[in-house]
């Protein structure tokens, strides 16, 4: 799996501990989701196999977990959005007031199609 490039080292690492069957079962899974463990879900994978614990289903069950890089995400530069608030505001202070914004706009909008 590492010379191929389809997984990371470290997490292949982990992975050979796992028997033959769950590596194979594993690869497997890994064809048909187009999706590749990360260190984490190749350490809680290890600790299962050595307890018995690794089924196809946790196996299935782990790999197609969202992974937090995998989250869909908006991004607005901050220089962008500087000039609409005070300048002691923070990113987080600034990504409250737009969700209030955002979220009385939805209301107002919400109350017209009624």
């Amino acid at each position: 799996m590492v010379d191929d490039g389809r997984i990371a080292f470290s997490p292949a690492v982990e992975l050979s501990y796992l028997t033959r069957d769950e590596q194979a079962e594993l690869w497997d899974l890994i064809g048909q989701e187009d999706a590749t463990p990360s260190l984490s879900q190749a350490l809680r994978m290890k600790q299962l196999s050595r307890i018995a614990k690794l089924t196809p289903e946790v196996l299935y069950a782990i790999l197609t977990e969202e992974k937090p890089n995998q989250k869909e995400q908006i991004r607005i530069k901050t220089e962008s959005l500087r000039k609409y608030f005070p300048r002691n505001y923070s990113a987080q202070q600034m990504e409250r007031e737009i969700i209030k914004l955002l979220e009385a706009r939805y209301r107002a909008k919400n109350r017209g199609e009624r």
